[in-house]
């Protein structure tokens, strides 16, 4: 099965923090999808939130985020309401 790929700017004002880091693993394990953040030279597995939390993401970033499985379009869209959202979720 191949990588899905979608470039999404960080918009939340706060970056991304504990509740943003933890929706993203719930969407991942929720969808039962492969999930990843690659920011620069940087990948991360999105099922784990300090793997998250440790890309330090601040608003204005722009990453490339990775869906793998049956439901990775809508965790895609999920994922770039998610950080989209210039409010905390």
């Amino acid at each position: 099965m191949r990588w899905q790929e979608r470039r999404i700017q960080v918009h939340n004002r706060c970056g991304v923090h504990g509740r943003v880091a933890a929706r993203l693993a719930e969407l991942a394990r929720e969808d039962d999808v492969s999930l990843q953040i690659v920011c620069a030279s940087d990948t991360v597995d999105c099922a784990s939130i300090l793997e998250v939390l440790s890309m330090a993401l601040v608003c204005g970033t722009e990453v490339t985020v990775r869906a793998q499985g049956g439901r990775a379009e809508a965790v895609l869209d999920a994922v770039q309401e998610l950080l989209s959202r210039q409010d905390d979720p």
